[in-house]
């Protein structure tokens, strides 16, 4: 840790040593002025003293003043005194300097204490015999003492740090948690119930057997994939480390082809008929891309189905260019004829989330008396799944 940057970046005191420093300083004031009043006369010794006092008091705000201060005012005292006491101090506010000053004031504090300690024993005699050495070894024990607690103080400051970066982290996965349950339920189950939710509905009203028999087929089938996303979503609840599969990837094998043909035929027993407008064979586009495709398709028709399921027509269209694709869903209805199936808002706002993630586009909205999704997505070879 003492190699560290951080470790040796100024600092303030900690709360609990800046109360205790005011209160020692506080007693020394007392000490002073009391002497001076007793004497009967206010020296400049004393006023020495006391603006050396506050200067020491000043290292609970602003500790980079303090020091410069404490330094100019032991060297005046040296320089015109030649008091050993101002070393003494001096040497003992080290500990104060190393606790929160950075280290090229901790430098500079050592020198002007050198180089005052050379002056006081080579011009004065106010040193007694090996009086260096004393200052030197109090000097030493201060500054270390002011490294122990700077080690204490960082360590407080570097757990208080990690602390609030695991509480970050741990929301941040409570968070990709909850959209990843959210995605399942909305892109498998909710699917599902809507298209349940459509035929039951539907049921009482269709002419024939055969438009019945479909309605119950759908019914049945939707009802064994919500089965399906249910499990699914249980595992993902159960064990966060392992990512269930896209719903939408496991029923169409990851192929938008496939994808948009399956959901062509929704349409069409939902009673919309269908103009498709694709390629005959598979594109050439990263999982990622044909991932992404696929759930817009999906939330596509069953948008239509669930808030449009008396539009007169739709029509799926896939544009494969050489740097792009472009899937377009349009639907033509009366606005009269709308569902009363609740939506939350979410599809839309996840799809272009989604395709934000893999900087693609996506314009949802009406368009010559018709309701159009269209997404454009970047083909680079460099989109990983």
């Amino acid at each position: 840790m003492l190699r560290s940057p951080r470790f040796w970046e100024p600092r303030t005191l900690h709360p609990v040593a800046r109360l205790l420093l005011i209160v020692i300083i506080g007693v020394l004031l007392a000490v002073a002025i009391g002497f001076a009043v007793e004497g009967g006369e206010f020296t400049r010794y004393d006023l020495l003293a006391i603006v050396f006092y506050l200067g020491l008091a000043a290292f609970a705000w602003h500790p980079m003043t303090a020091a410069f201060i404490v330094m100019l005012i032991s060297s005046v005292g040296v320089v015109f005194t030649g008091s050993g006491g101002d070393l003494l101090e001096l040497a003992i506010s080290l500990g104060l300097v190393a606790v929160t000053c950075a280290p090229w004031v901790i430098i500079i504090h050592i020198v002007v204490l050198g180089a005052l300690t050379a002056y006081v024993a080579v011009e004065t005699t106010t040193l007694a015999a090996g009086g260096v050495y004393g200052i030197a070894g109090i000097a030493t024990i201060a500054f270390l003492v002011g490294v122990a607690f700077r080690l204490v103080t960082a360590r407080e400051t570097i757990l208080v740090a990690e602390r609030a970066r695991v509480e970050r982290d741990l929301e941040a996965l409570a968070r990709e948690d909850q959209e990843r349950i959210a995605d399942q339920l909305h892109d498998g189950i909710a699917h599902d119930l809507t298209l349940i939710l459509f035929h039951a509905r539907a049921l009482p009203r269709q002419p024939d057997d055969a438009a019945r028999q479909v309605s119950l087929t759908t019914i049945e089938d939707s009802a064994e994939q919500a089965l399906q996303s249910i499990q699914s979503l249980l595992s993902l609840m159960r064990d966060t480390t392992t990512e269930a599969p896209p719903p939408q990837e496991t029923r169409y094998e990851g192929n938008i082809i496939v994808a948009i043909a399956a959901l062509s035929e929704l349409l069409r027993d939902a009673g919309i008929p269908v103009t498709l407008d694709a390629p005959s064979t598979a594109l050439d586009v990263p999982p990622v891309v044909e991932r992404v495709l696929i759930e817009m398709a999906i939330e596509a028709v069953m948008n239509i189905i669930k808030h449009a399921p008396k539009s007169r027509s739709a029509r799926i269209h896939i544009d494969r260019q050489p740097d792009q694709v472009e899937l377009v869903v349009t639907n033509v209805g009366a606005p009269s004829h709308r569902s009363n199936l609740p939506s939350g808002g979410r599809g839309l706002r996840r799809a272009r989330q989604r395709l934000n993630q893999i900087h693609g586009r996506l314009q949802a909205g009406p368009t010559d008396g018709a309701w159009e999704l269209r997404a454009i997505i970047a083909t680079e070879s460099d989109l990983n799944a």
